[in-house]
């Protein structure tokens, strides 16, 4: 079994996958020289250390928020790797749902996960199919009412508008497109996926030069993400932006897409970065550069906008579950929130006001002792309803001394402020009519890192709340469906079976 390197540090021992063979095995998470490796043991293969986090520091912060909201978890890897099924091994239910409705693309980028493609046979998805897989999810033990429509590209399904009001009709509450926003530059169509019921566009944005776009997806495309966010502010939908950040390509994006995204704050209301995996085509990646991860999202956003500290503006995704799980508490509510692992998701939270101008939340909200004092807060003991009432003032008021109100923008209340990180934590909120009035304009920032066969790490995969359905109603974690197993190729090809498409028109 592979030992440590010299100079190394020993972080973690984990159960994965060889990214050679597949086979379970477990991996170290090392440091070296500030930076986090893993390296895997397996007895058939010697596979080199991969890079899968640029500061050690904040990776071991990291490892901290889980024991914080996981702490009964076990921390070290099983003993025998091999018993874990590494392929659907996801203890959680959804937070957000995903159906691939289709495979085909009008695009063929030379970056994309899904090797999505305009050639070849292709399916779309029978409407009373895609219906029947939005019920399954209705009928599991804790409903799950957050859909996210994805592909190949959704809205060259030529049934997406009846998609999208069928979801609307079974009661989702949070009806998203994964999409390259070809579509929605005709402004009638976006009309009518709004009518129908689409409450959020996840729009590819991975710059705002059409030089990083003829890179990653071939072609000049900024006057059609600007068109289609044009006509998205028209409606009372909402925008995420989406890019796929590379070295050696993109990095250099990250302050301008911020201020694209604060331009357009009346409906962006996030920016979502991915790091680009090495999971389907990967073209352009360059072999000799450092991956991207969240620790160098976190980094450079701060160095090119000058709006955030690294790392204490920054929080995994997982630490906003403390509220769920306080109010609950409070609530005397017996429902458990799903929550992902730290290492997933990194983010920070911008106030914006009428002239446009960001301030990070953290610079006037002691976010790291909020989200700490919700951890302690005990559920309501009192026996009568004035008891309780009591109870609840008091925990919930030493928890507004976080809040400094000298240093908050001005007309920002506590409760102002606690409303709309509501919003960002439950994305049901806010999308009736004026919105934007119930707290304040916001825009959160936040990395999401998907895993690849050399950082694959099953304590991550269990711990997955956003998951693809299948066609019989199974849930597949998004990291297994794509990555390490890559379930979505057998998917693929039962629906290509099952679901034979004539080549629409457009």
């Amino acid at each position: 079994m592979t030992q440590p390197h010299v100079g190394d540090t020993v972080i973690d021992t984990i159960s994965s996958r060889c990214p050679e063979c597949g086979k379970p095995i477990t991996s170290v998470i090392a440091d070296q020289g500030g930076k986090v490796y893993q390296r895997p043991q397996c007895s058939c293969h010697e596979s080199a250390d991969s890079l899968i986090f640029s500061d050690a520091d904040l990776y071991r912060r990291l490892d901290d928020w889980n024991k914080l909201i996981f702490p009964d978890a076990p921390q070290a890897a099983p003993a025998d790797p091999g018993a874990c099924d590494c392929a659907t091994a996801s203890h959680n239910e959804p937070c957000l749902a995903v159906i691939d409705i289709t495979n085909r693309c009008n695009y063929k980028c030379p970056v994309c996960f899904a090797e999505a493609t305009g050639d070849g046979n292709h399916y779309f998805l029978d409407t009373k199919q895609v219906g029947e897989m939005l019920q399954s999810l209705l009928d599991r033990p804790v409903p799950c009412r957050h859909i996210q429509f994805s592909g190949g590209e959704p809205t060259l399904h030529p049934e997406f508008p009846a998609i999208l009001r069928t979801a609307r009709d079974l009661g989702f509450t949070h009806i998203q497109v994964a999409t390259n926003g070809s579509r929605f530059v005709d402004p009638g169509y976006t009309k009518l996926c709004e009518d129908s019921g689409l409450h959020t566009l996840y729009l590819q944005f991975d710059g705002v030069n059409d030089d990083v776009y003829l890179q990653l997806r071939g072609q000049r495309l900024l006057d059609k993400k600007i068109a289609a966010v044009n006509n998205v502010q028209k409606t009372n939908m909402r925008l995420v932006l989406v890019p796929t950040i590379m070295n050696s390509v993109n990095v250099d994006q990250l302050g301008p897409i911020f201020q694209f995204a604060l331009e357009h704050s009346s409906h962006v209301t996030g920016i979502s970065i991915q790091p680009a995996a090495h999971v389907g085509r990967v073209e352009v990646a360059d072999p000799n550069a450092e991956p991207f991860n969240l620790a160098t999202m976190a980094r450079e956003f701060g160095r090119q906008t000058g709006l955030t500290r690294f790392p204490s503006d920054w929080f995994p995704l997982n630490s906003l579950s403390l509220i769920s799980r306080a109010l609950d508490r409070v609530r005397r509510d017996a429902t458990i929130p799903p929550v992902s692992d730290a290492h997933c998701s990194l983010g920070t939270f911008f106030y914006v006001d009428d002239q446009n101008k960001p301030t990070c939340l953290s610079s006037f909200f002691d976010l790291d002792r909020f989200f700490r004092g919700m951890a302690e807060v005990t559920p309501d003991t009192g026996r009568g309803i004035l008891e309780r009432q009591v109870s609840r003032i008091r925990q919930f008021a030493r928890l507004s001394q976080c809040f400094d109100k000298r240093k908050a923008p001005d007309g920002l209340t506590f409760q102002r402020m606690l409303r709309s990180i509501e919003g960002w934590e439950d994305k049901s909120k806010g999308r009736s009519s004026g919105w934007f009035h119930k707290g304040f304009n916001g825009i959160f920032v936040a990395g999401m890192h998907f895993m690849d066969a050399r950082s694959y790490n099953l304590r991550r995969l269990k711990r997955c709340i956003i998951q693809y359905v299948a066609t019989d109603g199974q849930l597949i974690p998004f990291c297994s469906y794509n990555a390490g197993a890559r379930l979505r190729n057998a998917e693929e090809s039962a629906r290509l079976e099952n679901n034979p498409s004539p080549q629409p028109e457009c």
